[in-house]
């Protein structure tokens, strides 16, 4: 059996400030690309990590463009939800998304918790498992990465939108590939866009690819190309990594003088919050700001923390992404 894994392509109908090309029409031919791909690989199916859109809401004139050619892929398309792909951070906002839609029309198939099996012409059998992102898939001692590995399946593949990294490059919010507690023969994670290729740990294969976009113009973007993974299940695992021809050098597409302008900026604007809170006069929260919030205090109550979360994810829609509150 042979998979395509990609993950994190954000698709939208505008241009990231930082890049100097047409974003919408590079991502399309990176799509093309990987279908090509596919069918040279002779791949079974094609996993998808999450974030196929970059907000729950996308202009359903830019969704079309895509369908177009997510339509032609040879085999089925399996994909966990994302946190752009959700209102506030919600699956249960799934249904009200554009991602919901595409998987209610079959474009793409969404993965459950719940094991399914899946069947190659030889008879191996893969159980294929996933994980949507929500508030708490990160959190200490979570069991989103933790799989069962039943009897009848050759091999199981857990699929998850969530921070799951090599080593910490935050304070928290993540999961470490050596805390995972799994049966899983393969973990494929999506959401660290800079991804960290293929891992071997205790006889376990971890993998992200990356971001099949580039949205900074962070250096480390800038230095990587865009790529996908072929997942080949034989007598053993065999996981190769092909970066697209498509994708052109970061520094042809990315602007970094943006950025170094964004820093001057955040330096001026973390002055001026510290004044403000030495007068202790007002906050101004972004409402992801506020979600965030939430979702990391230990003190409140999980039920209380869930309703506050589906409130805030209804503001979130009727307000859009970029909405404050004062």
């Amino acid at each position: 059996m042979k998979l395509l894994v990609l993950t994190d392509t954000h698709i939208r109908g505008t241009t990231p400030s930082r890049r100097l090309d047409d974003f919408k029409e590079t991502l399309l031919n990176k799509l093309r690309e990987v279908k090509e791909i596919a069918i040279e690989e002779d791949v079974d199916y094609i996993l998808h990590g999450g974030d196929l859109f970059d907000r729950p809401d996308t202009a359903p004139s830019v969704v079309n463009d895509f369908i177009k050619v997510l339509r032609t892929y040879p085999k089925p398309i399996y994909i966990v939800a994302g946190n752009h792909d959700l209102y506030g951070h919600n699956p249960e906002t799934l249904s009200r998304t554009m991602l919901g839609i595409l998987i209610t029309s079959g474009i793409v198939n969404l993965v459950p918790e719940e094991p399914i099996f899946l069947k190659d012409d030889n008879g191996l059998v893969l159980q294929l498992s996933g994980r949507n992102f929500d508030y708490s898939i990160d959190e200490k001692n979570t069991t989103a990465y933790t799989v069962k590995k039943d009897d009848k399946a050759n091999y199981a593949l857990h699929l998850i939108h969530g921070m799951l990294l090599e080593k910490p490059f935050f304070e928290s919010g993540y999961t470490l590939i050596e805390d995972v507690d799994t049966e899983a023969d393969i973990t494929v994670a999506g959401h660290y866009h800079i991804g960290f290729g293929v891992k071997k740990f205790k006889g376990k294969y971890f993998l992200n690819p990356g971001s099949l976009v580039r949205s900074s113009a962070d250096l480390k973007e800038i230095k990587r190309t865009p790529q996908v993974a072929i997942v080949e299940l034989k007598d053993e695992v065999k996981i190769s990594l092909r970066k697209l021809k498509s994708a052109k050098p970061g520094k042809e597409i990315l602007d970094r003088s943006a950025i170094e302008g964004q820093k001057f900026r955040e330096k001026k604007l973390s002055e001026f919050i510290r004044e403000i809170k030495a007068n202790d006069s007002f906050e101004v929260f972004s409402i992801n700001a506020i979600l965030d919030k939430i979702a990391t205090n230990k003190g409140i109550n999980q039920e209380v923390t869930k309703e506050a979360l589906d409130r805030l994810a209804v503001v979130q829609e009727e307000l859009g992404e970029g909405g404050e509150i004062a």
